[in-house]
């Protein structure tokens, strides 16, 4: 886990240096697989033409905290920390959720949509720097991220800070590439999620974790995305969409049986100070 030996697959590389990330990335996620933690399957939710034409994990993540995220964090008034916000969309999910409250979005790079969006359930503010610096009054009900560990140089220091912002009864959910998604997402990030790392960063009771997807989407994704679009340059969900959402919405119902290899995790971690509700959760 140490991070000076990671190399950044968002910034141009060699190929070289790709082949280097890619061996070097495989070589992390496999060592994982005997420590492996147990993960829940999850895969529900029907693509429509309304849905334009998603990620399967980035569609599956939407369906996650419109109908999972309910059940491990009532839907009330709560304070929202959401880091590597880009746009922000995240406060318009949960307000679909069924939450309200107020909503803090923090990225080093300023894509935030300001003048916002749904009915204004939350109260939303931009923070624009590095989330290691955040400085916040207040504690959060909610701390949450979607694909942006992996763009962190040391997450192991950033998740101990947002440890620290968490307030009791809350609970962190972020949102990984898992160890199996390295075709998926080829040189995206630092790194991805194997079971192991997950173990690591966050030990103890209190964390329940998902996998999004399973091998079927896992091969849609590959197909048209990894292969398709980022190696090939062929934007076939642009060319053929309804095509695309068929293979989706098809994938979608063999993962129900086969859960393994999913794109994504989601990590959803109680308050450290909170044992019985941790208790509880695990208990569901």
């Amino acid at each position: 886990m140490r991070a000076e030996r990671e190399l950044n697959g968002d910034l141009p590389l060699s190929p070289l240096k790709r082949f280097t990330y890619l061996v070097r990335n495989l070589r992390r996620n496999m060592a994982g697989l005997p420590r492996s933690m147990p993960f829940r399957p999850f895969c529900r939710g029907r693509v429509e033409k309304s849905d334009g034409t998603p990620s399967p994990t980035r569609f599956l993540g939407q369906v996650f905290i419109r109908e999972e995220l309910p059940r491990l964090l009532p839907t009330a008034e709560i304070r929202v920390l959401d880091v590597g916000c880009g746009t922000g969309r995240m406060s318009d999910l949960l307000e679909r959720a069924g939450y309200r409250g107020t909503y803090v979005g923090v990225d080093i790079d300023d894509r935030f949509a300001r003048d916002g969006g749904g009915t204004g359930a939350f109260a939303r503010r931009f923070v624009h720097g590095d989330a290691h610096d955040l400085t916040e009054a207040d504690s959060f009900d909610l701390v949450f991220s979607n694909s942006a560990l992996e763009h962190i140089p040391n997450d192991r220091r950033l998740l101990a800070k947002l440890d620290e912002l968490v307030a009791p009864g809350g609970m962190q959910v972020h949102i990984v590439p898992s160890g199996w998604g390295l075709p998926l997402y080829l040189w995206h990030g630092y790194r991805q999620y194997p079971l192991s790392r997950i173990g690591l960063l966050f030990p103890g009771e209190g964390t329940r974790v998902y996998g999004l997807g399973g091998l079927a989407s896992f091969g849609v994704h590959l197909a048209f995305i990894s292969l398709g679009e980022i190696l090939l340059r062929m934007d076939l969900r642009r060319r053929i969409p309804a095509t695309y959402r068929a293979f989706l919405n098809a994938a979608f119902k063999i993962d129900r049986v086969f859960s393994t290899p999913p794109g994504m995790y989601v990590v959803c971690r109680r308050s450290l100070g909170d044992a019985k509700q941790c208790d509880e959760m695990n208990d569901r």
